[in-house]
């Protein structure tokens, strides 16, 4: 297993128990002590882990306005985010203008319309999901302007705002890094900017979010959950925070994710 795979995995055990020794962590990921120790130190040095007496906890103080490394986000919560992306894709209709949010989640769902070889329009903010759709020879795809975002794919400034602010699409497929019953928000001022202008600039806003995302807070807020058309997530989502959103009027679609 690749370091940015075990160490999204030990992200991922941490999430689900809260605090976790270092011999439990190593078997459940079939690695040695020492292997897991020199993770959960990384870990700890980069900011996403706090250590315990004899073994790690997620760093909550810091959560919200922290993000993991690039490759570590791409493979926490890998088949979620793939099983979300399969249903997002299902929505796009031929000739449909389409915005990509930049993002992990967004990204599978690229990779899943270009799958499909429909013609769309499709604009995003992100070089790598500008990348992937650009395989697709159904898909026409415009980038935004802006600067890159260091230590990731995103565009982001002025020139990006400008550019998403001027923009009417038919849908958008939104990401975001943690929401409330209400409320949607990120790690950084620059990317909540951008996403408001997405909310705005689309008639149908679908927002992509992984089950670990619900109910918990980033450090920006962006937008309400009352402006979206659809929630998609995994069916992992608990029961009472699904029932809220519902309650709420939040149109909710929990995916299965394959064992």
């Amino acid at each position: 297993m690749l370091p940015a795979m075990r160490r999204a995995r030990i992200i991922e055990l941490l999430r689900r128990d809260g605090m976790a020794a270092l011999k439990d962590m190593s078997d459940a990921l079939g690695v040695s002590v020492s292997t897991l120790r020199r993770d959960v130190d990384y870990l700890c040095e980069s900011g996403h882990l706090e250590r315990t007496h004899g073994g790690a906890m997620l760093a909550v103080n810091r959560a919200q306005g922290f993000e993991p490394a690039a490759d570590i986000a791409e493979a926490i919560e890998r088949d979620a985010k793939r099983a979300i992306g399969h249903r997002a894709a299902s929505l796009l209709e031929p000739g449909q203008t389409v915005l990509f949010d930049s993002g992990t989640t967004t990204a599978a769902a690229a990779r899943a319309a270009v799958a499909r070889n429909i013609p769309f329009t499709a604009i995003t903010n992100d070089l790598a999901i500008a990348q992937v759709l650009s395989v697709g020879p159904a898909v026409r795809t415009h980038v935004t302007g802006g600067f890159v975002r260091p230590g990731s794919p995103t565009l982001i400034g002025t020139a990006a705002l400008q550019s998403v602010q001027r923009l009417r699409a038919d849908l958008a497929f939104l990401g975001t890094h943690a929401l409330t019953a209400d409320t949607l928000s990120d790690t950084s001022i620059e990317l909540a900017e951008i996403k408001r202008a997405i909310l705005a600039a689309a008639e149908r806003v679908v927002l992509l979010a992984d089950s670990t995302k619900v109910f918990s807070r980033a450090l920006c807020a962006f937008g309400g959950t009352a402006e979206l058309s659809l929630l998609i997530t995994d069916a992992r989502i608990a029961a009472t925070d699904l029932a809220t959103l519902t309650a709420l009027g939040v149109p909710v679609d929990a995916v299965p994710v394959a064992p």
